[in-house]
């Protein structure tokens, strides 16, 4: 059984029509936009280069090679474009007229070969490949920062079957030199080709749209359980991560350290230069502490001008030298904040052993730190007490 080629040129323009406004009916409607417009308009253009076909069975043979060579490189050129747009920032991407050069040569090819059937359709086919490998190389991307989520795999999937299919079909066009006197592909090769771009539509389409539910979801994570002026723990999320050190540190015998630390005087920042100058200090602050610390600490706002941090495996020794560390970071040089210039020095609390049991242990550890911190503010300020 033979499909019927005009038929399924029909049934591509809807299937491609509908995803195309549902992409961007999601993208209207909800915050997700990061390339998830340009997704839609690659799928308007694919789905428009199908009807640009059908325009051969009129007679316009020229017109229909030029048009749907143009409007696949371009669906091939939107949908890289897309990927680039919604990883901005996360990984390294090619300048843009690397990415357009293929699709301009492709549709130089189209236009200039119009009656060289061979090499046109090798040549048009060898370049919508090296299009699909961009789009493969962006799916991927090689430095991406942070790991790879299912969307993305997904997109990865699709891409990669493209590859293989635009590759086959290169094969074919080189080997099959017989197929007729002008080289016309044959309807079932145009056929298969069409049913498996259909496939890699529907695959990227949905590992797109994942991909964007994905980092809403990761964005919705960060903003709960990170200070947004600091870009630190905020309070619940720390109380949540030390809840498990404090069960691991138990069972392994292990010493936790906890450091409280607190601005000096930092009321008279925000009274002498503003509040917004005083989010500024609030952050470098944040900055040089988290400096000093190791990959395995945490750091986390715990309210106002007080921060509170957490070191596993850490003796009262080592806390105490870090601790120090942090202070001399902090005091030694002052901030500066539009040019002027403004001392600012930390007291911190320090605690450090091994937790005891019950649910209550995470509060007494703090409660012995902030008294000790009570105690270095007493003593004078900028200096560290252990409890």
């Amino acid at each position: 059984m033979t499909l019927h080629l005009p038929t399924l040129l029909v049934a591509l323009t809807l299937a491609s029509g509908v995803l195309a406004a549902a992409v961007l009916a999601v993208a209207w409607g909800s915050h997700l936009r990061k390339g998830l417009s340009l997704w839609g308009l690659g799928l308007v253009l694919n789905a428009l280069s199908y009807p640009a076909f059908g325009l051969r069975d009129a007679g316009w043979l020229g017109v229909s090679i030029v048009l749907t060579n143009a409007l696949t490189a371009l669906s091939l050129v939107i949908h890289t474009l897309a990927l680039m747009a919604f990883q901005k920032g996360r990984s390294r991407a090619p300048p843009h007229w690397l990415v357009w050069l293929p699709a301009g040569l492709n549709m130089l090819v189209a236009a200039t070969l119009l009656h060289d059937d061979r090499w046109r359709n090798v040549l048009v086919a060898g370049l919508q490949t090296v299009m699909a490998g961009g789009l493969l190389w962006q799916a991927w991307a090689p430095g991406l920062l942070g790991r790879r989520h299912t969307g993305r795999w997904v997109v990865i999937s699709g891409a990669s079957l493209l590859c293989i299919t635009l590759v086959l079909r290169t094969l074919f066009m080189l080997e099959a030199s017989e197929w007729d006197a002008h080289f016309n592909v044959p309807a079932q090769v145009q056929v298969a080709t069409y049913i498996a771009t259909l496939a890699v539509l529907l695959l990227n389409s949905m590992g797109y749209v994942l991909m964007q539910m994905e980092h809403a979801v990761s964005q919705q994570h960060e903003l709960a359980s990170h200070d947004r002026l600091t870009g630190l723990y905020n309070r619940l999320a720390l109380m949540e991560l030390m809840d498990h050190h404090l069960a691991l540190a138990r069972r392994r015998r292990s010493p936790l350290a906890l450091l409280m630390l607190d601005i000096d005087h930092f009321k008279l920042v925000n009274d002498q230069h503003g509040h917004l100058v005083g989010d500024e200090v609030l952050r470098q602050v944040a900055q040089r502490a988290r400096a000093r610390l190791r990959g395995a600490d945490l750091l986390a706002r715990f309210g106002g001008e007080e921060f509170l941090a957490l070191l596993p495996a850490t003796t009262a020794d080592g806390a105490l030298a870090v601790a120090e560390g942090i202070r001399r970071a902090v005091g030694d040089q002052p901030i500066v904040v539009n040019g002027v210039s403004i001392p600012v020095t930390i007291s911190i609390g320090l605690h450090a052993g091994i937790p005891g049991e019950g649910p209550t242990a995470a509060e007494a550890m703090i409660a012995q730190s902030d008294q000790a911190l009570y105690e270095a503010k007493h003593q004078g300020r900028n200096r560290v007490v252990q409890a």
